[in-house]
Parts: C-alpha cells; sequence; structure tokens
C-alpha cells in the first residue's frame, strides 16, 4: 500500500503536498508508474522514467550485497 501511496496511483501527488510529492519523486514508485502509462499508450521514450529506476535498483542491490558480505565475517 505505501507503494501506491507513493506512486501517485490513487491520487494526484500534488494534491498531498510539496514535501510529500518531494519524497515521492526520490523513490522509484511514481517512475514506475509513469513509465508503465507512457508504455500502454504506445510512448516508448522512457528514457526519463527508466533512469530513476534503474539507479535505485542498483544502489538498493550493491547496499543488499554489502550488508550480507557485512554480516558473513
Amino acid at each position: 500500500n505505501l507503494s501506491a501511496w507513493l506512486s501517485g496511483i490513487w491520487f494526484n501527488l500534488s494534491l498531498v503536498g510539496e514535501v510529500f510529492e518531494k519524497i515521492a519523486n526520490i523513490l522509484p514508485f511514481v517512475h514506475a508508474t509513469e513509465m508503465e502509462k507512457a508504455l500502454f499508450s504506445g510512448n516508448f521514450n522512457v528514457s526519463q522514467h527508466i533512469i530513476p529506476i534503474v539507479l535505485y535498483g542498483t544502489f538498493i542491490s550493491a547496499l543488499a550485497v554489502l550488508t550480507f558480505l557485512k554480516k558473513r565475517t
């Protein structure tokens, strides 16, 4: 449910407030939702949305590997 709230699926994020909207735009959920909307409408120029998703995924994966390696030793 938190990812749905932060992605703007149920409501426009600008209605909630500027701080909430900035936090939501930092996370990849808004970008994933907007990319899906663009792809379903036939717009395949989604580079502005896929870059934050890939960067976030890479960062979280690296953090998970580093955490695992630290706990292993």
